[in-house]
């Protein structure tokens, strides 16, 4: 009777531990000093080692091992950290300073808080990996997408202080990033080495943080870093994507939306260089980061094409600071309102309409016009939360715009003779 009490009584959580594992990513190895054989006499009614506080500790580290590691292995002031358990056991690896490390601490906090997780089930994402003629592998839709559309999101597995790159020699470099790559879980060491295998040259990992790493910003006058999202990485550069991505700092997560609708099979793309430069401006930037040119479509206009591309941009930029001088003494029209989006579709400028948008609707109230400053609004502030995310400060602008056109401080200031 004692036996079977015993069985029946643990018999749930035998089952919960088999189920416990199959969830994590790494298997958890008890040597045998801590293995409690059961025969079918035993000595003790109780294992000595499978006691209720042993029981709970076990069941806590296999669902929930949030556990921060490292401060110990140092190259200056920037010193490993490390969590298996960040993001629902994505993992992360930071190099940076202790202050940093804590604001990378509190957002691990809040994404534990709200059980954040990443799934890894790849006929659930809306792409996959293909070869894409004449540039090896590359992300395709798998289903169609429309404007507005999340495409992926991740935090980073490796986070690097900028300045650590830059102050340190590279020697020194390599130990710290192979011991950081090292402290990722299996899973997302695997991803991340798959990710390094596409990079030549020795110093690998170090060359991915110029070449194939995105700028993270944790806030405060030492918070700027370079962040690698092995996923995100993936996404071959346009200098007129499809898709856009920000960097959300309160959850450190890439998020990459598309701009655009993208049919099944279509590449998706984003870009790493300014869209609003002129093309040498950008072979320039490309060959410097990545020892070559640029051959997007966009990059291989004909030389006249590539000429009026350029005229547009200029256009644009002056345009803009027109309008964005609300103290300039140069007359402002609803004509140049639209010329200025024309440039932009023109241009095929889908990637960065949120300041077009925001202007128009600005300018568009400061010239009486509300019912279509309302209108630009609304696009302002679903690109805004494409290009920068929902808590871009712009956003809030445009949602005061929207609940009260005439009592916005913008309303008809440029109309001649108006009273405010």
């Amino acid at each position: 009777m004692c036996l079977l009490h015993l069985a029946s009584a643990w018999l749930p959580f035998l089952l919960l531990l088999v189920q416990v594992r199959a969830l994590i990513h790494e298997q958890v190895a008890f040597d045998n000093s801590d293995v409690c054989w059961w025969s079918l006499v035993p000595p003790d009614l109780i294992c000595p080692v499978l006691t209720q506080q042993n029981l709970t500790e076990i069941v806590h580290s296999l669902i929930r091992p949030y556990q921060w590691d490292g401060g110990k292995d140092c190259a200056g002031i920037y010193c490993l950290y490390s969590n298996r358990g960040f993001a629902g056991g994505r993992g992360i690896a930071v190099i940076t300073t202790p202050e940093n490390a804590m604001r990378v601490k509190q957002v691990g906090d809040l994404l534990q808080e709200y059980e954040v997780s990443f799934s890894n089930d790849k006929d659930t994402l809306p792409f996959h990996i293909d070869g894409i003629e004449g540039k090896g592998e590359g992300i395709v839709a798998r289903q169609r997408l429309a404007r507005g559309d999340t495409i992926m999101a991740h935090t980073p597995v490796l986070l690097v202080h900028r300045a650590f790159t830059q102050e340190l020699a590279q020697y020194t470099q390599q130990d710290l990033l192979e011991l950081a790559v090292q402290s990722l879980p299996d899973q997302t060491a695997e991803v991340f080495m798959e990710h390094l295998s596409r990079i030549p040259g020795q110093r690998r990992i170090a060359a991915i943080l110029t070449t194939k790493a995105f700028q993270v910003d944790l806030t405060g006058e030492d918070g700027h870093h370079y962040g690698v999202f092995p996923e995100a990485a993936r996404l071959s550069h346009h200098c007129r994507p499809n898709a856009a991505f920000y960097v959300d700092s309160s959850t450190l997560m890439h998020v990459t939306t598309a701009v655009q609708p993208v049919m099944p099979g279509e590449e998706l793309t984003f870009s790493y260089l300014d869209p609003f430069a002129s093309l040498a401006h950008r072979q320039e930037k490309a060959q410097l980061a990545w020892g070559s040119g640029c051959g997007c479509s966009q990059c291989t206009l004909s030389v006249e094409e590539a000429t009026e591309s350029d005229t547009r941009l200029r256009e644009i930029r002056w345009i803009e600071g027109q309008l964005g001088d609300f103290n300039s003494a140069e007359d402002v029209s609803v004509g140049i309102i639209t010329y200025l989006l024309r440039l932009y579709e023109n241009e095929r400028l889908q990637c960065c309409m949120a300041g077009a948008y925001t202007l128009a609707a600005l300018n568009f109230n400061s010239l009486g016009y509300d019912k279509r400053a309302v209108k630009y609004a609304g696009l302002a502030i679903e690109a805004l939360r494409i290009e920068k995310g929902e808590g871009a400060p712009d956003v809030r602008v445009m949602e005061d715009l929207i609940r009260d056109p005439r009592g916005h401080n913008t309303f008809a200031v440029r109309v001649k003779g108006a009273r405010k």
